[in-house]
């Protein structure tokens, strides 16, 4: 069944092609019989403008909204940076925390996407709007990409741009194992989260490889953040039979663990090696500077934003559904060979 036209529309309410336009777009200038026709017409025919065109009709600077978990982690900013070097002078960019939702938010959101955005970046794995956003009567009319992060089940249909996180985490693992290291933990992000469920596996299957023991008790959920990993320090470093490296699902965790640490009488690397994920901005100078796998995260920004125009400027056109990007592992200071 093909999509209504506003040409459609106006035939069946009576009225002109620029009559169902005002309706949609400065309806407090038509006269209000003829408004709630022309309503009951679209409610009808599922009819949905086409925002983008209306947009560059009316000269206007439009919105591509930015969802992100956490607007306080540091690897956002050399995505954000992405993202605007390629949208450019088009489209105005607004950010948003998913994990800010609270009752009411989700549909201020929907309004401001029904009128305004045309289109949204996800770099988080759920959105803070409505699911029917991305329904499929919708999401052609409503171009959404996901970038960074592992994507929730109802949400797997988008295109996304991200690294292999599993085989990252493995990767980071492996490396740990050659240095000499068996007593291994994995700080994660919360328990379910996400956002690190695939380096969570990536570590247990390069653990479990390895003829390592007990993995599923080397796991230990925190908060993605500075003082989730300080948190973790307190639970790790204070039992003698602590392990000699931390594996952390961020840099921002192994930040704070690496704060803590002096407190308990260890040197990093010389009695803890601590390894981080993500190659955010702070960790080549954090003290000592911290190992991590590198995620190329403008790249991604601007992958994911090329992705975007692509699917507003041409919805129709096919193309590769997931863009994996290659991951490296940077060694610094924060870890070294397990000694005795």
């Amino acid at each position: 069944m093909s999509k209504p036209t506003i040409v459609e529309v106006a035939r069946l309410a009576g009225v002109s092609n620029s009559t169902v336009s005002r309706c949609i777009n400065t309806p407090e200038k038509v006269e209000r019989k003829t408004l709630a026709r022309v309503r009951k017409v679209i409610e009808e025919t599922g009819f949905r403008p086409n925002l983008l065109a209306q947009s560059f009709r009316r000269g206007r600077t439009d919105i591509v909204l930015v969802v992100i978990h956490n607007v306080g982690s540091s690897i956002f900013s050399d995505i954000i940076d992405g993202i605007r070097s390629v949208l450019g002078d088009r489209y105005s960019v607004i950010l948003m925390e998913s994990r800010s939702e609270k009752q009411g938010h989700s549909r201020f959101i929907d309004l401001l996407v029904a009128r305004q955005v045309v289109g949204v970046i996800l770099l988080c794995s759920s959105p803070p709007f409505s699911r029917r956003l991305v329904e499929l009567d919708n999401f052609p009319r409503l171009p959404v990409v996901v970038g960074l992060e592992p994507i929730s089940e109802d949400l797997a249909s988008l295109p996304t741009v991200h690294i292999d996180n599993y085989q990252a985490a493995h990767d980071a693992t492996r490396y740990l194992l050659d240095s000499g290291h068996n007593d291994i933990v994995f700080v994660s992000g919360e328990r379910g989260s996400l956002i690190t469920q695939d380096r969570e596996r990536g570590f247990v299957d390069a653990m479990t490889q390895a003829g390592i023991t007990g993995v599923p008790d080397r796991l230990v959920h925190s908060e993605l953040s500075i003082q989730g990993g300080v948190g973790a320090a307190h639970r790790l470093l204070a039992d003698k039979t602590r392990p000699t490296a931390l594996f952390c699902a961020n840099d921002d965790i192994a930040l704070g663990i690496m704060s803590v640490a002096p407190r308990f009488g260890l040197r990093v690397p010389d009695d803890l090696s601590v390894m981080g994920f993500d190659d955010s901005p702070y960790a080549a100078t954090a003290n000592p500077p911290l190992s991590t796998v590198a995620q190329p995260a403008r790249e991604i920004g601007e992958r994911t934003a090329r992705r975007l125009l692509r699917a507003m400027d041409t919805p129709d056109e096919p193309g590769e559904w997931t863009e994996i990007l290659p991951h490296r592992l940077v060694i610094r200071q924060s870890t070294a060979p397990r000694l005795g």
